[in-house]
């Protein structure tokens, strides 16, 4: 592919400062449907794609979207995509090529000596920098400041006057990332020659039908971005009385830059519990709700179903609903199957099933972290493997009365003689290197993107599921308190426009009434969490809910 006027190493300089420029915290910035019919042309271009979720222009575009996207503006992703080195960052996903590419032509660097940082954000300065360089001017050569990059574009005609000004107090989405892109297409390049979109064409980017069709090619060629509000909203809260209920509910912007939604587990460990109370004055949080159901009655209060904290698996116990919560602010609900991943330099992979319980035997695998305690008691023949720094430290035999400790920066894996006596089985070797990752096991017809994922809370039962009303019961909730019985009650759900619903009866509520409940409140997903002496809400100064039990896992919405 031709390549004319553009130098990869004068980009340097900039796409390094640029990459590691910090956040301005405020409000959410411009999208559109406007912006979702550009999202379509920059797509039929090659310039731009989405997600598994779709084009997500609300959410805030990161620092490898950023990345991706100057490098298609250039007409370099052939050879970036092509690219298969290797970098030291052991955090990159989908877009490593881009990274390896960019970051051996001296184009990026990491945020440390093995992290890349791809899914922080990235701000309107920052990334009109970034278009600014692909239209060939050069802040380093004094055609314009990383500090002026937007009263400069609108000088090129990229942008409004207006729009320069507005969004350099506010956090742009994805959105914006397409408007601007579109605009700075039709803007001319710096030696006013041709635009961009002329250039890239030239260079078989794409044809110039494809151009025209888009809209940035031809006579009547050119738009200027100006920028649109899009939804400000955070948290609201309203009073329903719906299926003879009275409910709390919680309707929560999760794409907006100002709001986190994060799973707590009281100081870390599991089986820790506190007062609901204690929780939320230490948490710092607009809202709080009770989370997983637990063993509120055993000494060992350990959790039912997955728990999330900060990306970590704390507890992993497959084959209930759960509430995924993405680095992106979005969110998904369903009932995935999470597998560990061990792989070992010397070639050894290893499987394991659960994470933090106490479900050993045989045919169990059990990954035990210092979340767990600093040791843990075997119940069953089998074998542990010790990874301390990232290292097989210890391998041994054990049996019923042993313990195994847990180092503090690492983990122990519990494997049962069935497990390790099949003929595929890999046995550790100490001083191998160990990296650990989780897998999907989708045998329940509901795969959940493990990608970005961040945070999980589970209950059960499932209440809705694709816009309507679940009379299935799983397996653990099919007792009289999920078929007939009367409680208080606490549900999460997700509504068409992809807003998170948390919802609360502190009165009293039947499963049956909880699915009516929540499909009337517009949710087309949505599962029970736990309820009883459990049920919890706290809202902005107020306990809407107030448990009779202290709690281990809450679900807290804060907004900045």
């Amino acid at each position: 592919m031709k390549r004319r006027g553009i130098s990869i190493l004068s980009l340097a300089l900039a796409l390094v400062m640029v990459l590691c420029a910090s956040l301005l915290p405020a409000a959410a910035s411009g999208s559109s449907p406007e912006s979702t019919d550009r999202a379509d042309k920059l797509a039929a271009l090659g310039l731009f794609q989405g997600t598994e979720q779709g084009y997500e222009l609300d959410s805030t575009p990161s620092r490898i979207q950023g990345l991706v996207m100057l490098i298609r503006l250039l007409g370099l992703e052939e050879d970036a995509l092509a690219y298969g080195q290797e970098t030291p960052f052991t955090d990159l996903g989908w877009g490593k090529n881009y990274v390896a590419y960019a970051y051996d032509n001296g184009l990026t660097q990491g945020t440390s000596a093995t992290t890349f940082d791809p899914n922080s954000s990235l701000d309107a300065k920052s990334y009109v920098t970034l278009l600014l360089r692909a239209l060939g001017y050069d802040d380093t050569a004094g055609d314009f400041t990383w500090k002026e990059a937007l009263s400069f574009a609108a000088q090129t005609g990229m942008m409004t006057a207006e729009a320069a000004q507005t969004i350099a107090s506010v956090t742009i989405n994805r959105g914006d990332m397409v408007d601007l892109s579109y605009a700075a297409l039709t803007c001319e390049v710096k030696d006013g020659s041709e635009t961009l979109a002329e250039r890239l064409s030239a260079d078989g980017v794409f044809t110039e039908q494809a151009g025209e069709e888009a809209g940035v090619l031809g006579s009547d060629a050119g738009w200027v971005y100006t920028y649109t509000p899009y939804n400000n909203s955070t948290v609201s809260y309203s009073q329903k009385t719906l299926a003879g209920v009275t409910a709390h509910v919680l309707t929560i912007n999760t794409k907006s830059p100002r709001v986190q939604v994060e799973t707590a587990l009281v100081d870390n460990t599991i089986g820790a519990t506190a007062s609901f109370q204690d929780i939320v004055s230490s948490s710092g949080a607009l809202a709080v709700v009770n989370g997983n159901f637990f063993a509120s009655y055993d000494a060992f209060k350990v959790p039912i179903g997955h728990v999330m904290v900060d990306g970590e698996l704390m507890y992993g116990n497959s084959g209930v609903s759960s509430l995924g919560i993405y680095a992106d602010g979005s969110v998904a609900i369903g009932r995935p199957g999470i597998f560990t991943q061990l792989v070992s330099s010397g070639g050894g992979n290893w499987s394991i099933y659960e994470v933090n319980t106490a479900s050993q035997g045989a045919d169990f695998s059990v990954l035990y972290t210092p979340a767990y305690g600093q040791s843990v008691a075997i119940t069953a023949a089998g074998s542990v493997m010790t990874v301390s720094g990232g290292v097989i430290t210890g391998y041994q035999s054990v049996a019923p009365g042993a313990s195994a400790a847990i180092p503090a920066d690492g983990y122990v894996a519990f494997m049962g003689t069935g497990f390790t006596s099949t003929n595929y089985y890999d046995v550790p070797v100490i001083g191998n290197t160990v990296t650990k990752s989780y897998y999907l096991k989708t045998d329940d017809g509901e795969p959940f993107s493990m990608e970005n994922l961040v945070g999980m809370v589970s209950g059960g039962p499932r209440l809705v599921q694709d816009g309507a009303i679940v009379t299935t019961l799983e397996a653990g909730f099919q007792e009289e308190r999920f078929t007939t019985a009367s409680s208080p009650r606490t549900a999460v759900g997700i509504n068409a426009v992809g807003e998170l619903l948390l919802v609360s009866v502190p009165g009293s509520a039947t499963i049956q009434q909880m699915r009516e409940l929540m499909l009337g409140l517009g949710c087309v997903d949505a599962f029970n969490l736990d309820g009883g002496a459990s049920c919890a809400m706290y809202y902005n100064g107020q306990y809407l809910a107030t448990p009779g039990r202290e709690l281990t896992v809450t679900l807290q919405i804060k907004v900045s």
